[in-house]
C-alpha cells in the first residue's frame, strides 16, 4: 500500500503519534498543522486522503472539508 494521507492536525504531538501509527500501517502521511498549511500543501501534491483536526488554530476543520471537496474528491 503506498496511499499518501494529509494529516490535518495542529498538536504536534497527536500529529507525530498519528503519522507513525499511519506509517505502520503503510501508509505515508504528510503533516499539516494549519488549515491554510493544508491547502498550501493540497494545491501542491496529489493525496489520497485527508485525516483532518476539527479544531484548527486558522479555521474550523469541518470548513477546510467543505473546500477541499469542492475541489477534489479526496476523501475527508
Amino acid at each position: 500500500m503506498n496511499y499518501r494521507i494529509l494529516l490535518v492536525e495542529d498538536d504536534a504531538r497527536l500529529a507525530a503519534m498519528v503519522a507513525d501509527y499511519l506509517g505502520e500501517a503503510g501508509f505515508r502521511p504528510n503533516g499539516a498543522g494549519t488549515g491554510a498549511a493544508a491547502q498550501r500543501q493540497l494545491k501542491r501534491e496529489q493525496f489520497d486522503a485527508v485525516v483532518l483536526d476539527l479544531m484548527l488554530p486558522d479555521m474550523d476543520g469541518l470548513e477546510l472539508c467543505r473546500h477541499i471537496r469542492a475541489e477534489s474528491n479526496i476523501p475527508c
